[in-house]
């Protein structure tokens, strides 16, 4: 009577022992293939981790543009874009009204548009050809013509040979489209961002009149266009009468970029822009001058007056944004803020570098910013204003 019972346990055991090691191998066998496959994505992105919703940001940067808020409805959204893309905007951008329309926004996820973004880059295309026309070349510009300055459109330049032989022979935007670009504006609100990793992630970079490098950790270090009002020359460097060599060095301080001058946009801003040129040359700077093409900014201050923008004059800011919209796949703007507070009611400095206040009644940057706000909403560029740590 012992004996059957007694082999029936051993057999039950038996098969247990088995159904243990089969599932032990089992586990171990999808573990393996779970690691393997773990060291196939580290491999493939090793060196240049990308977060897959902003290919433009580091992974470690992946943080909202706006500051965060509670999300709004995928509905509302909608709505809020169709508001902003048709530019119905009240007659008297105020600060206020415009700070209650960013808690409105920042309540909406970003999505990069790349629809939106061509439908831009098609406008702006047709109007000015920023890949072509943003600065002068020898292409574009005739032997015996004469240049028109966009800002006094009474007044010409004549174009000789002396001036021919500074031009580059071709627009060195024509390996246009860029990746990735970031443009990075002055505002106050860059301080203590931390966003200079962010910034240096980017293929293109774009800043504005020679501006302090002494903030790497907010702003970067990266710099592939610089822009530089001629006014700078006489204010920090005597009109290059005798401070040439400190010129150079300031202009060192960023690489190898490109230095982008209007040297057209005012009669008595053409000389002083040519020393530059000669300068970088004389003191063999890696950085290149070159010169705004009067005519592009003309037809670009002629396109935004017909929808509405009717500044004095259009920052320097908003000029390089709607060329980068021409020449990026991906865009994000930095230090682009206009106001003495922070979304938050924070006073802030109005240079992320110094508190010198604009000479008022030459630009509308409320209403510029606007349109950035716009075109952040419609997802043809990210327009950042919070922290990126």
């Amino acid at each position: 009577m012992v004996g059957p019972p007694r082999m029936l346990r051993r057999r039950s055991w038996a098969l247990v022992l088995c159904v243990s090691i089969s599932f032990s191998f089992s586990v171990l066998w999808k573990l393996q293939s779970r690691v393997s496959q773990l060291k196939i994505v580290l491999a493939a992105g090793k060196g240049a981790r990308r977060d897959p919703k902003h290919p433009c940001r580091p992974m470690d940067q992946n943080r909202s543009p706006i500051p965060e808020a509670p999300v709004m409805g995928a509905e509302q959204c909608r709505g809020l874009v169709q508001n902003w893309s048709a530019g119905t905007l009240p007659a008297r951008l105020d600060q206020g009204w415009i700070l209650r329309q960013l808690k409105l926004v920042q309540r909406c996820p970003w999505v990069h548009n790349a629809s939106a973004l061509g439908q831009y880059r098609e406008q702006l295309g047709s109007c000015c050809n920023a890949s072509d026309d943003l600065v002068l070349t020898q292409n574009n510009t005739q032997l015996g013509s004469q240049i028109v300055y966009d800002a006094q459109r009474n007044k010409k330049h004549p174009v000789k040979e002396e001036l021919l032989e500074m031009l580059p022979q071709v627009s060195p935007f024509q390996g246009a489209p860029y990746e990735c670009c970031a443009v990075v504006g002055n505002g106050g609100i860059l301080r203590n961002s931390g966003c200079g990793p962010e910034i240096d992630h980017a293929q293109f970079v774009i800043r504005f009149n020679l501006p302090p490098m002494d903030f790497a950790d907010d702003v970067g270090t990266k710099s592939s266009v610089v822009t530089m009002n001629p006014s700078i020359l006489h204010a920090r460097f005597r009109g290059l009468s005798r401070w040439r060599r400190p010129f150079a060095e300031v202009v060192g301080a960023y690489g190898a970029p490109l230095l982008l001058i209007p040297a057209f946009s005012f009669v008595g801003q053409s000389t002083v822009s040519f020393q530059a040129l000669y300068t970088l040359e004389d003191f063999g700077s890696p950085a290149r001058a070159i010169f705004m093409n009067p005519e592009y900014l003309a037809r670009l201050d002629g396109h935004w007056r017909s929808r509405g923008l009717r500044a004095k004059r259009l920052s320097s800011g908003f000029m390089l944004v709607n060329a980068a919209l021409e020449l990026c796949q991906h865009l994000t703007l930095y230090g682009f803020w206009p106001f003495p507070t922070d979304p938050e009611g924070r006073l802030l400095p109005h240079h992320y570098y110094d508190n010198q206040p604009p000479k008022p009644g030459v630009h509308t940057m409320p209403d510029e910013f606007t349109r950035y706000v716009g075109m952040h909403m419609q997802g043809a560029l990210r327009l950042h204003l919070g922290r990126c740590w």
